[in-house]
């Protein structure tokens, strides 16, 4: 096993597509972290939700999360972002798979 740190990741989104729908006003942005299962037949694990944006397009989410990561391993997140919508099924914005090891750069 690697040397392992734990990562704090913080996240925000530019010129997001606005899903409300017409005369709905703009899209009300949350993301959705997940660590994506390293093992074949491994289940992902949610790290967390941020908080929801009132209308925006291009949010900077306050709330940080974090994951351990092993610097010998590929550690891959998926962040999934959501309109938040209230009186019915929350709506799928898009999504960004990475490696954290890509984002972080080359060890030192």
């Amino acid at each position: 096993m690697g040397k392992t740190e734990r990562v704090q990741i913080s996240l925000h989104a530019q010129n997001l597509k606005n899903v409300a729908g017409a005369f709905k006003g703009t899209s009300d942005p949350y993301a959705v972290v997940t660590l994506v299962a390293s093992e074949p037949g491994g289940k992902p694990q949610i790290l967390g939700k941020t908080e929801v944006m009132k209308n925006s397009l291009s949010p900077h989410w306050v709330q940080k999360l974090e994951v351990n990561y092993d610097f010998s391993k590929t550690t891959r997140i998926n962040v999934a972002i959501f309109d938040e919508v209230r009186k019915s099924e929350n709506k799928s914005i898009g999504s960004a798979l990475f490696e954290v090891g890509e984002v972080l750069g080359p060890k030192n």
